[in-house]
């Protein structure tokens, strides 16, 4: 009996088995595969959602700022110092520079020997070359004159040798104080300190000053030095004549704070000069944004390209595109003609990219009072 049942059982056979291990393999490396796949499929969807959101979002903030040139400020802009020992220039911060050049030694404002701070400045291939064998990117630039401040309540003068603001407050009560987005202890009982840390006057800002000689309307803009002092009104503010963006010449012959301490009564203004480039000093290149003359922040991450070309139009009605126009006042279109993203890290098939075009229509830049 035990040998007939011995005899019945039955195995695999060593064929049998290579051919189930071979379906099984077939098997695993089918659902490896689609799993693969599906992960891939799944970082290449993450990561463009995450540049899609990046790009966007600098695109969101370039348009805003481009959107609001010149606001705030006197129409076609603001002639800067003339006949000093330099000129002004932006693109820096306290400590170095970011633009303009290698290594970056800022860039001066355009009017040659009479230059001018303009509502819009284009800076056609002034940033960096990201790839070897690709065109130097674009920056820009804007200026526009801080609304949120009630600047009207105070009044400013100089010193004899034009390095040093006494401003005081002429009115407690900030022109529509309920809408300004400052602290609650700032407001119609409690006056706005140009001290304060958070929003008062800062190292690197600009400020537009403006008074009266005669009949007539003078401005200069000055850079402050040193961080406001005071507590409460008269605050003063440094305007040192080796600031480090050449705004406060005390030799320049006209266009200066030097002309205006004889004057009494100044009203003042801060200025956001903003400035947008391209930086691939870190080795990843990211858009920056810089304000005035303090230290730029990061915008966007793995923004390879920025190129802009501008729409002009002269007195006569004659339209021209230009990504390095002449006559800044004639501006009247910004198009972005390219922010392209790229992805942070490769995929199989290599990195992404995102490419974003769109147009902001600026504010009259040649002003004319025609109904004077």
């Amino acid at each position: 009996m035990t040998a007939k049942l011995r005899r019945t059982e039955k195995g695999y056979t060593l064929m049998e088995l290579l051919i189930a291990m071979g379906l099984g393999l077939v098997v695993v490396g089918a659902a490896v595969q689609l799993f693969s796949r599906s992960m891939e499929g799944t970082f290449l969807v993450a990561q463009r959602a995450e540049m899609q959101q990046d790009v966007r979002a600098a695109e969101n903030m370039l348009v805003k700022d481009i959107g609001l040139a010149g606001a705030g400020l006197p129409p076609g802009g603001v002639a800067l110092a003339t006949g000093g020992a330099k000129k002004p220039i932006y693109g820096c911060d306290q400590a170095k520079c970011y633009v303009g050049g290698s290594p970056p030694a800022g860039i001066s404002f355009p009017g040659g020997s009479s230059p001018y701070l303009y509502w819009l400045t284009p800076g056609f291939q002034l940033g960096p070359v990201v790839f070897s064998g690709q065109p130097a990117t674009d920056i820009i630039t804007v200026a526009q004159g801080d609304t949120a401040f009630p600047w009207a309540n105070y009044q400013m003068s100089m010193n004899s040798s034009a390095t040093t603001g006494t401003v005081n407050l002429v009115t407690s009560a900030p022109i529509n104080a309920t809408s300004l987005p400052l602290p609650d202890v700032c407001n119609a009982k409690t006056p706005c300190k140009l001290s304060d840390p958070a929003y008062g006057l800062k190292t690197g800002d600009l400020v537009l000053v403006s008074g009266k000689s005669g009949a007539n309307t003078i401005s200069a803009v000055g850079e402050v030095s040193a961080n406001v002092t005071g507590t409460a009104t008269p605050y003063t503010v440094s305007f040192s004549a080796t600031d480090a963006l050449g705004f406060n010449q005390s030799g320049a012959t006209s266009n200066s704070l030097a002309q205006m301490k004889s004057l009494t009564g100044l009203s003042i203004t801060r200025l956001f000069l903003i400035t947008y480039y391209i930086s691939t000093a870190n080795g990843t290149p990211t858009l920056m944004r810089q304000v005035n003359g303090q230290t730029p922040a990061p915008v966007a991450e793995n923004i390879i390209n920025l190129q802009f070309q501008y729409d002009t139009y002269d007195d006569t009605g004659t339209r021209s595109y230009s990504s390095s126009p002449t006559s800044l006042n004639q501006i009247r279109k910004i198009e972005l003609l390219h922010m392209t993203a790229r992805s942070e890290m490769r995929g199989a098939k290599g990195y992404q990219t995102m490419d974003i075009q769109t147009s902001v229509s600026a504010r009259n830049m040649s002003f004319k009072n025609r109904y004077q």
